[in-house]
């Protein structure tokens, strides 16, 4: 049976590490991916990050399709199969109260990544740093002032000295979902947008029975596809929080986990 298999990047089909030069993406990762392919399996990045932010590592692998930033954003082998953009008037709107609240900012789009010049103080430095030098076609530093009609379907915000994230999160809850990451930094993206929603949305576009869709991540922003997937597998790194969530634990990236995963599932 065609099985429809959705991938994490980071810690799943690339290493970790502090230095971005440092981490790698397992050859047995790739030939596990065409195989799978090879064999009529559908296999997909399930992201938090938007399209903009996949850099040219990502894309040269050999995958069918992307759910990128948390649900929001579909693509299958260069088709836009689903998009939830943030209107203008509300992102202008949430761009405001974030500069009265305090807010640390990093807009995600689908062709853009933006930044306030306003120096930044919190951990958001380290992704400005990063996506400056992997992604600087997609790039752009933008002032307070400047930053009107922007396409951007999510965004990041960590909590700035003198912050006062309560009022900014209880003025928009209804309307966004708030992943918190740990020590302050936050994920925020439409309601009813997440890495299930994608899994939901593909599962109906193809019509693949719900019990052969397969999810494989490390981290707690992975838990709604875990959760929601016919079958889920953690990495052997994952974060302990999301081990009741999934029926099977994998290696490591380094020691090759995806393939051995696979092969766990007879797949390869």
């Amino acid at each position: 049976m065609k099985k429809l298999i959705f991938f994490d990047i980071d810690g799943t089909i690339i290493t970790e590490g502090t230095r971005h030069s440092d981490r790698y993406i397992p050859q047995s990762c790739i030939h596990t991916i065409q195989q799978l392919q090879d064999d009529g399996h559908l296999c997909f990045v399930n992201t938090g990050r938007s399209y903009a932010e996949i850099d040219p590592a990502i894309q040269a692998l050999p995958f069918d399709g992307y759910v990128c930033g948390c649900g929001t954003h579909i693509l299958y082998r260069g088709e836009e199969l689903f998009a939830r953009h943030i209107e203008y008037d509300l992102g202008n709107a949430i761009i405001a109260d974030m500069e009265t609240c305090c807010l640390e900012w990093l807009l995600e789009g689908p062709t853009s990544i933006y930044y306030s010049t306003a120096p930044y103080r919190t951990r958001i430095r380290i992704f400005q740093e990063e996506h400056r030098a992997l992604i600087p076609d997609s790039f752009q530093s933008i002032s307070p002032e400047a930053s009107k009609d922007l396409d951007f379907d999510k965004f990041c915000i960590c909590l700035g000295e003198s912050h006062d994230f309560d009022t900014f999160r209880l003025k928009y809850e209804k309307s966004l979902t708030f992943i918190d990451r740990g020590k302050g930094f936050y994920e925020i993206v439409p309601q009813g947008c997440s890495k299930a929603s994608g899994i939901r949305f593909l599962e109906e576009y193809f019509q693949i029975p719900h019990e052969d869709t397969i999810a494989i991540g490390d981290s707690t922003n992975d838990l709604p596809m875990l959760e929601y997937a016919g079958y889920s597998i953690a990495m052997g790194n994952c974060s302990k929080e999301i081990l009741p969530a999934v029926d099977y634990v994998t290696d490591t990236v380094e020691k090759d986990g995806i393939r051995k995963a696979m092969k766990h599932l007879g797949l390869i």
